[in-house]
């Protein structure tokens, strides 16, 4: 449930590339018939994500955030974002890691409260196991099932104004299990298409994320991935509230060998 109250943007963005998925599509150029050996794959990428939905931390109120992708590299301090696949035969092995670094001293949106410092340090990594259920030479269909290992660290601190000291923090890490399926079709020997998406919940009430993608292979070891992804989450825990939808374009180059 959204509030009628909205964080300045400058402050919504500390929050604002907290969580990133686990699928990466799959290789353009990847074969439909199961390979005799491994197969292994490097991805970073980058998700061009804004965030709209409600935070809140220890005993401030909720507080509807929004912030697009521009504000959110305005406050960026470090990031780190890569996924690894490997696969033999029918199964295979999905992990992505992502670290993200966000601070800044801002402005309230009310003159009176001042300035604050606002700080949030991300760990995210997933990992899932993959059965490839149909591999015809047009089309692959996979199915996933894994976990998502979420740590967020959020300090929030008003240095003047009227509440000056006033100040609030979260350190929460938590699991959710995830299951998923995965739809890559191949128009050509080039391209692919891919449509992906998983459901899952333990830590957080519920999670789900939906991804619509294109692959075009450069040569049997590079190739580019681009999209579109959605992910929503629903936390509330540990006087930590996170129900956030995500979503933006995403960039990968894949090597593969």
């Amino acid at each position: 449930m959204r509030t009628d109250r909205t964080w300045p943007a400058s402050i919504a963005t500390t929050l604002a590339l907290c969580v990133y998925g686990s699928a990466i599509p799959a290789r353009a150029a990847e074969e439909s018939k199961a390979p005799k050996g491994w197969e292994f794959d490097i991805v970073p990428y980058i998700w061009g994500s804004g965030l709209a939905g409600d935070v809140k931390l220890g005993r401030l109120p909720t507080q509807g955030i929004e912030a697009s992708f521009g504000d959110i590299l305005d406050h960026l301090e470090l990031a780190g974002m890569a996924a690894f696949g490997a696969r033999k035969g029918n199964w295979g092995v999905l992990v992505d890691a992502i670290y993200i670094d966000l601070g800044d001293t801002v402005s309230a949106s009310d003159p009176t409260f001042g300035e604050a410092d606002v700080s949030m340090n991300e760990q995210l990594y997933s990992a899932l196991l993959t059965y490839r259920i149909h591999g015809g030479e047009k089309t692959t269909v996979d199915l996933a099932w894994g976990g998502r290992y979420y740590r967020i660290d959020a300090d929030f601190a008003l240095v003047s104004g009227v509440a000056v000291g006033r100040a609030a923090s979260a350190d929460v890490d938590w699991w959710d299990w995830l299951a998923g399926a995965r739809f890559v079709g191949h128009p050509s020997k080039r391209w692919s298409l891919t449509a992906y998406a998983d459901i899952g919940g333990g830590g957080s009430q519920l999670t789900w994320e939906a991804i619509a993608a294109a692959d075009f292979a450069f040569n049997k070891t590079v190739s580019l991935a681009f999209g579109y992804r959605y992910l929503e989450i629903d936390y509330d825990e540990d006087a930590f509230l996170y129900d956030v939808s995500m979503q933006g374009p995403f960039l990968g180059v894949g090597f593969h060998f």
